[in-house]
């Protein structure tokens, strides 16, 4: 553990996304907490420059906040394992002119984008149901294999007999014999051609 006067560029990045963020995803701390399986302290101890911001961490705010983790600090990738690289082809503005980015992603290979609208998230608590009727529209979920997600607890799911799927939480499944289909929900954002993802949350 170490402290310096002068904060190294991964940490200002780090304070900076995670100001923006906590305004875009509307986290407190604690809820941030949570999620990452932290405490409070440790959050700011790493805001901080209490404790070294190492890759693991790096990636693991990453994921949380769904930004790049070169967002936070550009020389991590080499440093971690299982990171794919995928490649951004095409801005939206521009579809004749390619871009060629890269972006890092370490969710499960078998993850997959699945386009939606609010009545899929009909089975979830009231607090999504609030946050989606203030943002109508289309959505991009992202999901991938139940094996792959264990911590999960929102699943798409597909009964048999019926085309649509609905999001339920993992203790309101129904029964097994019932399901045709079921991915984990990894996290949903607002799609909105006008302005790019606007709303995102993240659910494992």
């Amino acid at each position: 553990m170490k402290k310096t006067n002068q904060l190294p560029r991964a940490v200002n990045n780090l304070r900076a996304i995670w100001e923006k963020k906590k305004v875009e995803m509307q986290f407190t701390q604690v809820e941030a907490a949570k999620e990452l399986g932290w405490s409070q302290g440790a959050i700011s101890h790493y805001l901080n420059n209490i404790t070294d911001l190492g890759p693991a961490a790096v990636i693991k705010f990453a994921n949380f906040l769904e930004v790049d983790p070169r967002d936070i600090d550009p020389t991590v990738v080499e440093h971690l394992p299982n990171v794919r690289t995928r490649i951004v082809k095409y801005d939206w503005t521009n579809l004749s002119k390619q871009t060629n980015e890269k972006i890092y992603d370490n969710n499960p290979p078998s993850t997959f984008l699945v386009t939606t609208t609010v009545d899929t998230f009909i089975n979830l608590p009231d607090a999504v149901k609030k946050m989606t009727a203030q943002f109508p529209g289309q959505y991009l979920i992202r999901v991938c294999s139940v094996k792959d997600a264990p911590n999960a607890n929102i699943f798409l799911v597909q009964l048999k007999g019926e085309k649509k799927a609905l999001a339920y939480l993992k203790d309101d499944l129904p029964p097994a014999g019932k399901i045709a289909k079921m991915f984990a929900v990894l996290g949903a954002a607002l799609l909105d051609m006008s302005a790019g993802l606007q709303q995102s949350y993240k659910t494992v």
